[in-house]
């Protein structure tokens, strides 16, 4: 990591990215980006590509699922001693939501060093604008678990009586329908957002045996689901 001649500080500075289509990073976004010190991204890739596309050269620090542990507080302690700014990012969408970083947020607020939010795309809040849902009140219940099983038993814990949002890995889409054709009924009425904000997006309503069918020849994209509350009539 190299150090800077910034003075005041530290501060996080938490970006969200485009989650697609690259034209939705915010003017803010990319300010912030081109005045920080340091970008601590979750993948060198996607990283430099983005700072590629933008014409911005930054130093880069990984953060992930495989060292945030050890790595945020690395990097706690160099934000501290050379008083800097950093970017905190992720592949795409909002640092922190189904995504590694809020172990380093913490560490920041509770070492007060400043921690300040870019706002800008993010698939939750896509997938419900375009839901067609009234959704006063929704739980969120992330990523399942990738073994069969374990997804099982957490998709016979769910509760029948609020709208549920789902994710998934791209390649886990049809594994996923079918278990919850088999533990929540064909006839369970969902939203399927599909590859929001880039080529071939797609949102499709309908029950779960009907989105199966439908994507069943899909390429792998990332996708959202929004399985709306069981009705009396799928009770019985």
């Amino acid at each position: 990591m190299e150090k800077s001649s910034t003075i005041s500080g530290p501060e996080l500075l938490v970006v969200a990215l485009p989650i697609g289509d690259p034209r939705d990073i915010t003017v803010r976004a990319r300010q912030v980006l081109e005045s920080v010190d340091l970008i601590i991204c979750e993948e060198l890739k996607p990283a430099l590509r983005l700072l590629k596309r933008l014409d911005i050269k930054k130093p880069l620090e990984l953060l992930n699922e495989h060292n945030e542990e050890d790595k945020s507080r690395e990097l706690l302690f160099f934000l501290l001693q050379n008083r800097i700014k950093a970017a905190l990012v992720a592949d795409a969408g909002t640092p922190g939501f189904a995504d590694p970083g809020s172990k380093l947020v913490d560490l920041c607020q509770q070492n007060g060093i400043r921690v300040t939010p870019v706002p800008g795309a993010c698939s939750l809040t896509a997938a419900l604008m375009v839901s067609g849902v009234k959704l006063d009140n929704f739980l969120y219940r992330g990523f399942l678990s990738a073994n069969k099983e374990t997804r099982i038993s957490q998709l016979k814990g769910l509760p029948r009586n609020i709208d549920i949002v789902l994710l998934d890995a791209p390649y886990r889409l049809q594994p996923l329908l079918s278990d919850m054709i088999k533990i929540l009924g064909y006839n369970r009425q969902a939203v399927l957002a599909y590859k929001l904000t880039c080529p071939g997006e797609k949102v499709i309503t309908g029950s779960i045996s009907d989105l199966q069918k439908i994507s069943a020849d899909w390429d792998k994209g990332e996708f959202v689901i929004i399985l709306k509350k069981a009705e009396d009539r799928q009770r019985k």
